[in-house]
C-alpha cells in the first residue's frame, strides 16, 4: 500500500472516530437530560410484565406480597420522575422564566452597586417585619403594645387566668413567634439553602417543596394505600383467570398513570408558582436595597445598626 493510501485511510478511520465520538455525546446527554421521561415510559410496560408473568408463586401468599411490594415500588418511581418531568415543564412558564430574568438583571444591578450594605438592609428589613407581624397579631387579639410588654413573658396559667384558655393560647403562639431568615446568600443566590418560616420573607423553593412532597407522611401513606387497594382488586378478581388479569392490569394501569399525572403536577407547581412566588419575594427586597442605597434611606438607621 502506498503512503498516500495510508494517509487517506488513516484518515477516515479519524473522520470516523470523530462521528462516534459526537454522536455518542449526544446519545448520553440526550439521555442525560430526558432519564426520567424514559423511566417512565417504561413503568407501565414493566407494570404489565409483572402482571402477566407467573413466577410459580401461590395465588394467595408470597404472590400477593410481592405483588404489593412491586406496585407500590412502582407507583412510588412512577410519581417521583413525573415530578421531575413536570418540574422541567414548571420551568418553560412564561412566568417562571420573566421573574427568573427579572431577579438575574436585579443582582446584576445589586452587584454594580455593592453589597457592603447588604447586612444592615437585612437586618433592619428582619425587625421591621417581626414588628409588623406582632401588630397585626396584636390588633387581632385586641391587645395594646403596652398590653404586650407586661405579657410576653408570662406564663400560660397566669394568661389563662387573665384571657381565658383560648385568647392564652393565640398569646403563647405570639411568645413563640421568629424572626424571619434574611441574608445576601437568600436573596442573591438561587441555590441557597431553604429558609424555615411560615410568613414574610422569602419562600420555599421549588427544589425544597418536592423534597417535602415525597416525604410527607400523606404522600407515603397514599403509596401504601393504593398498594394495598390494588391487592385487594386482585383477591377479589378470581373467577375468571384471563378476564381478572385484564381488568386488574387495566385497573393499576389507571391508577400508575393517575398517580404520575399527580406527580408532573407537583413537579411543575414547583416552579410555575412556588419557585415563582420565592423568586418574586426575592425580587422585591432586591429592589428595595437598590432603592435603600440609592436614596440613602440606610443614614436614618445606620446608627442602630452600625458594626461594631
Amino acid at each position: 500500500m502506498s503512503d498516500l493510501e495510508k494517509i487517506s485511510t488513516e484518515k477516515d478511520k479519524h473522520s470516523w472516530q470523530k462521528k462516534y465520538n459526537i454522536t455518542s455525546k449526544n446519545i448520553a446527554s440526550m439521555l442525560g437530560q430526558n432519564i426520567s421521561l424514559f423511566i417512565c415510559i417504561l413503568l407501565p410496560i414493566l407494570l404489565v410484565g409483572f402482571i402477566w408473568t407467573d413466577f410459580g408463586m401461590p395465588e394467595i401468599g408470597l404472590g400477593l406480597v410481592s405483588d404489593g411490594i412491586v406496585t407500590i415500588v412502582l407507583f412510588f418511581i412512577g410519581e417521583l420522575m413525573m415530578m421531575r418531568v413536570g418540574a422541567d415543564g414548571g420551568k418553560l412558564d412564561p412566568e417562571y422564566i420573566a421573574i427568573k430574568k427579572e431577579h438575574a438583571s436585579l443582582v446584576d444591578q445589586v452587584n454594580q452597586i455593592g453589597t457592603t450594605l447588604m447586612a444592615m438592609f437585612c437586618e433592619w428589613q428582619i425587625d421591621v417585619e417581626y414588628e409588623q407581624a406582632i401588630a397585626a397579631r396584636l390588633r387581632a387579639l385586641k391587645l395594646t403594645k403596652q398590653d404586650w410588654e407586661a405579657i410576653k413573658h408570662d406564663q400560660k396559667k397566669d394568661l389563662a387566668d387573665t384571657y381565658g384558655k383560648q385568647k392564652a393560647l393565640q398569646i403563647r403562639l405570639l411568645q413563640r413567634l421568629k424572626p424571619i431568615e434574611l441574608n445576601e446568600a437568600v436573596l442573591m443566590y438561587e441555590s441557597a439553602e431553604d429558609v424555615h418560616h411560615t410568613r414574610g420573607g422569602v419562600p420555599i423553593s421549588g427544589e425544597d417543596f418536592m423534597k417535602k412532597q415525597a416525604r410527607s407522611v400523606t404522600k407515603i401513606l397514599g403509596m401504601l394505600f393504593t398498594g394495598l387497594l390494588t391487592v385487594s382488586v386482585a383477591i377479589t378478581l378470581t373467577s375468571d383467570i384471563s378476564f381478572s388479569r385484564v381488568m386488574y392490569t387495566f385497573f393499576k394501569l389507571v391508577v400508575l398513570l393517575s398517580r404520575m399525572a399527580q406527580g408532573y403536577a407537583t413537579g411543575a407547581k414547583a416552579y410555575n408558582t412556588v419557585e415563582v412566588r420565592q423568586l418574586q419575594s426575592k425580587a422585591g427586597y432586591l429592589r428595595q436595597y437598590i432603592r435603600f442605597v440609592n436614596e440613602k434611606q440606610y443614614l436614618a438607621i445606620e446608627d442602630k445598626y452600625k458594626e461594631d
